[in-house]
């Protein structure tokens, strides 16, 4: 029996190239879809089948979706806080939800194996509840999101609000559809300029202008703490969850322990060379204060989930970048 072809939606981004790249070395059958692909990114898609298609077209996703298929929909209009604070917001949510009603519907049409949805942490509510206690907090003091976060409160943007409908409707999808609810995801691949830039790429890509300006802006006041999971940690526990044998409902893929946005800044100063450039607070959207992750559920159900530690993470992600000869001060 032939091993089931690997569909990736959004397989031109940041996380779906990596994915493409680690099934086609596990010698399958890899299909990545996407409006376009970039060329910091074709290496890592050698060996993998690129389709173009705009998935907020529903004849276009139905062409790429086929009976005992696993299809991995990572497709999203996003980008870094600034981007959800901008004109560009209420466009991208609409392309969003038509995106994911048009997957939603071709693959319980095509006949899929399974579906692995990317939710985000976003999608979680973050404000007080009257019942936490003490061993609901992590290092920093602040309250780490179960998979239950899902299902109460408001998101405080509105991708967060549509990465919870997505989450909502997969989950009761009349197929094997499996939600991951990703924190954010940093490493070698990511859009490292313009407004789609996340802070791991930017504070990286800052980090090596110092070399030349002596100076990192960190919008706030540098205090707001992240779970910040390398991207082959990622990859690895979406194969797992996609592989495993049981549905284990909506599940958190993150890392365990936060770090600030300083914290990370300055890791990336020494990592760049430059432990001495000054770290500069400046006006800017910030997102909420926290969001850290906990991981009962995964090893609940996984097992204990290998972890990258940030020195190493960030050292492998400065040096990618760097290795592209395109930062500029």
């Amino acid at each position: 029996m032939q091993p089931q072809p690997i569909v990736i939606l959004g397989g031109g981004g940041f996380i779906g190239s990596n994915l493409a790249r680690r099934y086609v070395e596990m010698g399958r059958e890899v299909i990545a879809v996407d409006q376009a692909f970039p060329d910091f990114r074709r290496e890592a898609l050698a060996g993998a089948g690129l389709a173009v298609r705009d998935l907020r077209v529903q004849p276009q996703v139905a062409s790429v979706m086929f009976p005992g298929a696993l299809v991995f929909h990572l497709a999203a209009d996003m980008g870094g806080v600034g981007y959800f604070h901008s004109e560009a917001d209420w466009p991208a949510s609409l392309n969003n939800a038509r995106i994911t009603l048009n997957v939603a519907e071709a693959a319980g049409r095509a006949g899929v194996d399974r579906l692995v949805y990317a939710s985000s942490a976003c999608a979680c509510a973050t404000e007080p509840a009257t019942d936490w206690t003490a061993d609901d907090y992590g290092y920093y003091g602040n309250r780490l999101l179960h998979e239950s976060d899902l299902y109460w409160g408001t998101p405080d943007a509105r991708y967060g609000q549509e990465k919870r409908n997505g989450a909502h409707l997969f989950t009761s999808a009349p197929y094997d559809a499996r939600v991951a609810i990703l924190h954010t995801v940093y490493g070698p691949l990511q859009e490292h300029e313009g407004v789609r830039m996340k802070f791991p790429a930017a504070v990286a890509t800052k980090a090596l202008a110092a070399r030349e300006t002596g100076r990192l802006e960190v919008w706030g006041d540098g205090t707001q703490t992240r779970s910040y999971l390398y991207v082959d940690d990622a990859v690895d526990r979406l194969v797992a969850l996609a592989e495993a044998d049981v549905n284990p409902g909506p599940i958190m893929v993150g890392a365990e322990g936060s770090v600030s946005c300083d914290e990370i800044a300055h890791l990336c100063l020494e990592l760049a060379g430059v432990p001495d450039a000054e770290v500069v607070h400046v006006d800017g959207p910030t997102g909420v204060a926290a969001r850290d992750c906990d991981l009962t559920r995964w090893r609940e159900v996984f097992g204990e989930p290998h972890q990258t530690s940030y020195r190493d993470g960030f050292a492998a992600f400065v040096e990618w970048l760097d290795s592209l000869g395109e930062v500029a001060p």
